[in-house]
């Protein structure tokens, strides 16, 4: 399993030095809050997307409109 080209032992070294670092309890609150932000950042990056592709669509419309306009 690879994620970031980090293999499984480099995430068991990372999860146990987080678990001896921040300690059970706050581990939990730490995974807690870095889910909320991702959920977060990914929910930002969507309405980004949907607002990008709703520009792009009125950019087109637009450029269909001025080269109508242009063939009179």
């Amino acid at each position: 399993m690879k994620i970031f080209d980090i293999g499984q032992n480099e995430l068991l070294i990372v999860a146990l030095l987080a678990i001896i670092v921040l300690g059970p309890e706050r581990l939990v609150k730490v995974a807690r809050e870095a889910g909320k932000l991702i959920k977060n950042i990914k929910s930002y990056f969507s309405s980004l997307s949907d607002e990008l592709k709703t520009e792009l669509e009125f950019a087109d419309d637009l450029k269909k409109e001025m080269d109508d306009i242009t063939k009179i």
